[in-house]
């Protein structure tokens, strides 16, 4: 096992003088990029450690980002990703929640953590490194706030990075259904298992430039990062400006390795910038954090030629990625359900299984509740130990392995054991009594107008499910009535939605996911009505 911050030194010792990170137009060798995280670890290190030991990082696409996490992982600290862009309150929250007694800030975003930290009732170092002096709230807040100059005479030894197994590598919050944010602690352990397992399928080179395109904030970004770094390899950053129109960026910067959401190539594709061989430099092309259709498969892989394109499927709680799927244009579009492509079989020391609602395994080709076990599961939720026990799990059909994560997600198992996701338990609704599968009326929608994405809503809410359904479309061809009339020869009365929007685009969470949620809101909003809670 290794700890984080181990694994970039130990390539900076290996590579020094080959690029590590190029952002926002300037590009760090391994030796400059790991000088400024050991002036960072010198001064996080000086500051009390709390218990757990963390330090947050309020910064996004900069070198001070990314010279941050990697500064607080030197001194033996996990950190704690903060969206600068996120409101004010929701950042006091989860510094508050974590407990980090220091925080890393970038010049872009000084101005908001202040907002931040107005309110916050503790103490809470602030390192500024890309900054010669300190801002005009500094003088109000009460607490220390270094900027470069005070950072640069912090001397003394380097804190040992050796991780310590069940420490906290990295602290991230995700959307809480409470409407609190939800806390999940990775370990030195759960991500150097992912690590080693990634090492082993992908197989970068120190050639590689490798696409970071991820929100920090979002676990994702880890493999952005330290796959890279494992390897030895150049880690380019796209403005965000061209995050979700990249494909200039990717041929400017020769990229060979590629990861993000399928909506990003989704909207590529809108954009028509997958035409053939459009990507030619790209060997590597990973996709995760939400279901990949075969039509975008299709559409990357005449992009980019390159025989590896991979399915990745995983949630926070077990660590990245713990299933993938490889795309062969020759067998795949027959293995692909709903349209939507299989995430494949557990790889490395992880494992799966496909419950029903009692945790029993279900028949072969059943579908049910997917669980993951193995040794990238997280130990649970940050500070909740009642949502903990609901979530993880020990099941006496499946021991030894445990506790095993109940992800909410429906798959099966295939005639040639690729698991196939099957869409969310919670996107399971009733319509007039009806159980309905929100997946497979957007994969008719998608056959019937040939879409680039289709998003299907119950609508409007009841607290038994919803009424019906409505149908969100980009880039459609056919009107409306011949949509419906193809609809109406594939599914029943009730899954046929009673109205289709054409939009431009869809909306965004900050991962880079479609948010339904937003839709709804935004439906609701229009209709003047209030949200109701479905049972």
């Amino acid at each position: 096992m290794r700890a984080l911050g181990r694994v970039f030194a130990e390539s900076a010792a290996r590579h020094p003088g080959r690029p590590a990170l190029r952002v926002a137009g300037e590009t760090s060798t391994y030796a400059e990029l790991l000088d400024r995280a050991q002036a960072l670890a010198r001064a996080i290190a000086a500051t009390p450690p709390g218990e757990p030991a963390l330090c947050a990082v309020h910064a996004e696409r900069s070198l001070w980002a990314y010279a941050g996490i990697l500064g607080a992982l030197l001194a033996g600290r996990g950190y704690v990703p903060l969206g600068p862009s996120f409101p004010a309150e929701r950042t006091r929250v989860m510094l508050e929640r974590s407990g980090a007694t220091a925080v890393v800030a970038d010049p872009e975003s000084v101005e908001a953590l202040g907002e931040a930290l107005d309110g916050l009732d503790r103490d809470v170092t602030v390192l500024l490194p890309g900054a010669d002096a300190p801002p005009e709230w500094a003088g109000t807040a009460g607490r220390p706030v270094l900027s470069a100059p005070d950072i640069e005479r912090v001397g003394g030894p380097l804190p040992e990075a050796s991780g310590n197994g069940d420490g906290v590598a990295y602290l991230l919050f995700t959307s809480g259904t409470t409407g609190v944010p939800k806390g999940i602690g990775i370990s030195d352990a759960n991500v150097s298992a992912y690590l080693d397992s990634a090492r082993e399928r992908f197989a970068l080179r120190p050639d590689d430039r490798c696409s970071q395109t991820f929100a920090l904030t979002f676990d994702l970004s880890v493999h952005d990062m330290f796959v890279c770094w494992d390897a030895g390899a150049c880690l380019c950053v796209p403005p965000a400006r061209v995050a979700m129109a990249p494909g200039p960026f990717i041929r400017g910067e020769g990229l060979t390795a590629w990861f993000s959401t399928p909506s990003t190539a989704v909207m590529m594709d809108r954009l028509r910038m997958l035409g053939a061989d459009a990507f030619p430099t790209l060997r590597l092309s990973l996709f995760c954090g939400e279901a990949l259709t075969a039509r975008t498969a299709e559409a990357w892989q005449r992009a980019a030629p390159a025989p590896t394109l991979e399915n990745l499927y995983g949630p926070t709680e077990a660590t990245i990625a713990c299933t993938a799927y490889r795309w062969s244009s020759e067998t795949s579009p027959e293995e692909c359900v709903n349209g939507v492509v299989p995430i494949g079989r557990p790889f490395g020391r992880m494992a799966t299984a496909v419950v029903d609602d009692a945790l029993r395994p279900v028949a072969h080709g059943e579908p049910g509740e997917l669980l993951l076990g193995g040794d990238q599961v997280a130990a649970g939720y940050w500070g909740d130990p009642e949502r903990t026990g609901q979530a993880f799990v020990p099941v006496e059909a499946l021991a030894p392995r445990g506790p095993w994560y109940r992800t909410g997600d429906l798959a099966a198992v295939d005639a040639r054991g690729n698991l196939v996701y099957r869409g969310r338990k919670d996107d399971q609704i009733k319509i007039r009594g009806h159980r309905v599968e929100l997946q497979e009326v957007e994969a008719a929608a998608r056959a019937a107008s040939a879409a680039t994405a289709a998003v299907a809503l119950g609508w409007p809410r009841t607290p038994a499910g919803a009424d019906g359904i409505i149908l969100f479309l980009v880039g459609a061809g056919p009107p409306d009535d011949e949509i419906l009339g193809a609809l109406r020869g594939r599914l029943p009365a009730y899954m046929i939605p009673s109205e289709i929007n054409r939009v431009e685009r869809l909306p965004l969470s900050p991962s880079g996911k479609v948010d339904r949620r937003r839709l709804l809101a935004d439906r609701e909003a229009a209709a003047g009505t209030a949200p109701v809670s479905a049972s």
